[in-house]
């Protein structure tokens, strides 16, 4: 559990979701500053925050999770309808909202967040941004996780062929790179922005945000990563169906 203690920039943690995608630039100049937090166990750390920074997002995030089980329909949708004009950290909230009644929407949810928050994290200046994805993934908790452990027997080869189906769905729909959100919602989580937030200074956009001409690259980088961890799930049906037919 996370306790807000100090908030510079006089941030509330329970943001609209309209409020946050109508407010946000998507590149330009950052001021990032620092929100000092007490962790459960008494330790205190601190996030970026400003202009919906890493700290907004972990924050908005924990609001969410707390609310009650009996919203997860209702949230996991709005989430979704919403995924081209929100963080994509926070569509891993939807995915494990989703795990509660429509597991195949879950694993394609969880998967396009997954694509998207790497995509975004890959376009940061500073590599460190990526020290955030398996921080936010994780957010997804067990519930997605479960839908998505092709190892544990009973199961398995359903669960395997679940992901292969949301891997080629994600793939098809066109909409790995439609997001409109900016990627400084995990660019903050780099090392030069909390340096730039403790030493009180600006980041221009070249200083957090890689041009635009090396996107495509990375939008290469993305599909790569989809098409290879589809190889490895072919590679697993493969292996058990020889497995089977020696039987």
């Amino acid at each position: 559990m996370i306790e807000l203690v100090r908030l510079a920039c006089g941030f509330l943690a329970a943001l609209s979701l309209a409020a946050t995608a109508s407010a946000q630039e998507f590149g330009g100049t950052r001021n990032p500053e620092l929100m000092e937090i007490t962790l459960s166990d008494g330790s205190r750390t601190h996030f970026v925050v400003g202009q919906y920074a890493w700290g907004e997002l972990l924050a908005e995030m924990g609001t969410l999770r707390g609310e009650a089980a009996s919203r997860d329909r209702e949230i996991a949708e709005q989430l979704y309808a919403a995924r081209n004009t929100i963080p994509p950290g926070m569509l891993f909230e939807s995915a494990r909202r989703y795990a509660a009644f429509d597991p195949e929407q879950a694993v394609y949810v969880f998967l396009l967040a997954r694509a998207r928050t790497l995509y975004d994290a890959l376009r940061c200046v500073d590599s460190t941004a990526t020290e955030g994805i398996p921080v936010i993934t994780d957010m997804a908790g067990n519930e997605v996780a479960a839908l998505m452990n092709i190892n544990e027997e009973g199961g398995g080869a359903a669960r395997t062929e679940r992901m292969q189906r949301a891997l080629q769905r994600l793939l098809d729909s066109g909409e790995i790179f439609t997001g409109t959100f900016s990627p400084w919602w995990i660019c903050s989580a780099s090392d030069s922005a909390f340096f730039a937030a403790v030493n009180e200074a600006a980041m221009p956009q070249d200083e957090w945000l890689k041009q635009e001409a090396v996107w495509p690259t990375v939008q290469q980088q993305v599909q790569r990563n989809i098409r290879e961890n589809q190889a490895l799930l072919a590679i697993t049906m493969g292996t058990r169906d020889l497995a089977n037919s020696d039987e």
